[in-house]
């Protein structure tokens, strides 16, 4: 029987009155918190689909060094301006920066950077994006150049990344498990990012040829080809190579850098 209304009836010789009143206590909210976290954790495993995302650090792989017996790992790279001057192909920054700019580091030059993309395919009407390495212009060899009255060392873009030294850029991240993605080959593209014009200047592996500028296979001309190579004990990605696409030949060693030249579009 439930009860909601009691009534105590009380005369004037009672001294002590001791009573029981029941109420029933239900607590409709108990376990909530639970199954709050019981959804979360369905949600987020529905949305992760139980793939491991862990990476790899995956490094440059040796090659033999002439008249060594040493293995060398540094990769290389070289980016070409058009000099207006010379109307010839430049490993230089002053084709587009003022030695002042350069030698100052100011905000128009520090702001400037190199971006590689590597793309599943180098077709452009399907490719995707899967991995971006940005060289920072503080990075490279020196050049001379004369300011003012006085000579001073400059960046230039020659890049020998390695690691140790100058490193950002050298190791590329991926996937451990090919579970989620299973893509062992690359297609590298290169753009230089002007912090002075705020545009990007797209990059091309062969010198233009100056009677036809415009025809070549941009599938060929604008990439080169990465491939990675599996650890034989974890099965997962281990080192990377970097080759001419598509005769295949390896490029990026020392002496043999991956060259790139501005593309000029008339």
């Amino acid at each position: 029987m439930n009860v909601n209304k009691y009534r105590i009836g009380l005369t004037p010789d009672v001294v002590d009155l001791e009573f029981t009143i029941p109420v029933e206590q239900v607590w409709d909210l108990t376990g909530v918190d639970d199954g709050y976290s019981t959804y979360e954790r369905e949600v987020v495993e529905s949305l992760l689909n139980n793939e491991d995302f862990e990476t790899n650090r995956i490094t440059h792989k040796p090659y033999p060094l002439p008249g060594s017996t040493k293995e060398g790992t540094a990769i290389n790279y070289n980016f070409f301006f058009k000099s207006a001057n010379t109307n010839t192909y430049v490993c230089s920054y002053l084709p587009k920066f003022e030695t002042k700019q350069i030698y100052y580091f100011t905000n128009q030059f520090v702001s400037s950077f190199w971006k590689l993309d590597l793309y599943d395919t180098p077709n452009t009407q399907s490719q995707k994006n899967y991995i971006t390495i940005i060289l920072p212009v503080s990075q490279g060899a020196f050049e001379q150049s004369p300011l003012g009255v006085n000579t001073v060392n400059i960046r230039k873009p020659d890049f020998r990344l390695n690691f140790v030294g100058e490193k950002e850029g050298f190791f590329i991240y991926w996937l451990k498990k090919k579970n989620f993605l299973d893509i062992k080959t690359f297609y590298m593209s290169a753009k230089f990012f002007d912090g002075e014009t705020g545009k990007f200047i797209r990059m091309i592996n062969t010198p233009q040829n100056a009677s036809s500028p415009t025809t070549f296979n941009p599938e060929e001309f604008f990439y080169y080809k990465v491939s990675f190579e599996d650890d034989p004990i974890t099965n997962g990605p281990k080192f990377y190579i970097v080759q001419k696409h598509p005769s295949g030949l390896r490029v990026g060693q020392d002496g043999d850098p991956i060259n790139w030249y501005e593309y000029v579009n008339p």
